[in-house]
């Protein structure tokens, strides 16, 4: 049976699915939240089965915790979320995006994300929890221009 997923902004009363999620995927849940306002959530049935985060810096973001429950995968779930993230930046005085991805650069690419040095990334970026822990863990640095 095929749910009807929709996506809307998180709030605090999320928190705990969200969180839930994270750690069901491996992901880390330290600062959420810290940042909860910075989510997208897909929900189906009135719970959360995905999520991502477009954490700000200026006129830069990360986009951070993309996550989709194993039952739900493979229906495009994660690529509105992104995409939701990456338009709304767009909207705004933001100009490019970052991530940190160990499995999924290929996926990350359709929306322009390219291998960037990790080096180059900018300091309110590198400065970032989720930055500090995804370098740590080699992950691969990339990068977008959203204007």
């Amino acid at each position: 049976m095929l749910t009807d997923v929709r996506l809307r902004a998180a709030s605090q009363t999320d928190y705990q699915q969200i969180s839930e999620l994270l750690e069901c995927c491996g992901l880390p849940t330290e600062d959420v939240s810290d940042i909860i306002d910075s989510f997208q959530i897909a929900l189906a049935d009135g719970r959360v089965i995905g999520c991502a985060a477009a954490e700000g810096h200026g006129e830069a973001i990360l986009i951070r915790s993309v996550a989709v429950e194993l039952t739900f995968r493979d229906r495009g779930i994660a690529s509105q979320l992104v995409e939701a993230l990456l338009m709304q930046a767009r909207g705004t005085e933001v100009r490019e995006a970052y991530l940190l991805s160990t499995t999924a650069p290929a996926y990350f690419a359709r929306w322009g994300f390219s291998l960037f040095p990790a080096d180059q990334v900018p300091a309110k970026i590198k400065m970032s929890a989720a930055f500090q822990r995804a370098a740590q863990a080699s992950a691969l640095c990339m990068r977008c221009e959203l204007t």
